[in-house]
């Protein structure tokens, strides 16, 4: 049997993780409903309204009911689950459930450091060029100063042109991709992005330099069919 390919956080990039994860998709009240269950060991009451789009939490039995919608409830999940440490193995529940996937507790070789493994189920991806993640996803603020200090080290002036620049009240820099010099707005897709009409599918321009948000989307099976990614649909 092959290895499966997995991401290994500590038990904090677990715990953020999750709650990134809570927060960037629309609200998934099932799920929440499921981590709370989880990290109260059943003992949160949540009980659900047909008439709309939430649940009634109350923290144990006896304490008043409040009414949360999604995300609402997402950042009261997220809020519960650091109000203290929880023991491994209740993290390694959450994030099967959270990420739709196995997980294991381990160690960092590397480190040493102790937390979770997860798989990323991507065995059977396959990138399709439909152009969906470069066209309809909001990538603008995910460039990191790595990928901006490779194109300067490799002379990509072409790429740095797109580039964004803001400063924090401390001069560190902030980059946002795919800028337009002379309006300072974003541009209206990735100018390196190119359509093939007659091959029905869009390729990339700078493929072997791009930055590193697009290198690694989608980073999950997960993470693919949340963001309409057909790299998963059987041929």
């Amino acid at each position: 049997m092959s290895v499966k390919e997995t991401i290994f956080l500590t038990l904090q990039q677990a715990l953020e993780a999750v709650c990134i994860d809570f927060r960037r998709y629309e609200p998934q009240v099932m799920l929440f409903s499921e981590v709370l269950r989880v990290i109260s060991a059943g003992n949160a009451v949540i009980k659900q309204d047909s008439e709309k789009r939430g649940r009634w939490v109350a923290a144990e039995p006896g304490s008043k009911m409040v009414w949360m919608d999604g995300a609402a409830l997402s950042e009261y999940v997220c809020r519960t689950l650091h109000e203290k440490d929880y023991e491994p193995e209740v993290m390694v529940a959450v994030c099967a459930r959270v990420f739709q996937a196995r997980a294991f507790p381990g160690t960092d070789p590397e480190s040493g450091r102790a937390g979770i493994h997860i798989e990323t189920n991507m065995e059977r991806f396959s990138c399709r060029q439909c152009g969906n993640c470069c066209i309809f996803l909001d990538y603008h603020d995910a460039l990191t100063p790595a990928d901006v200090k490779q194109w300067e080290r490799i002379g990509r002036q072409d790429i740095l042109d797109w580039v964004g620049v803001s400063r924090t009240s401390n001069g560190k820099p902030i980059y946002r991709i795919w800028v337009e010099a002379a309006t300072g707005k974003l541009a209206r897709q990735c100018p390196f992005l190119e359509h093939l009409p007659a091959q029905n599918r869009w390729i990339c321009r700078i493929h072997d330099v791009k930055p590193r948000i697009c290198r690694e989307y989608p980073v999950s099976r997960k993470h693919g069919l949340m963001t309409g990614c057909p790299g998963f649909s059987r041929q």
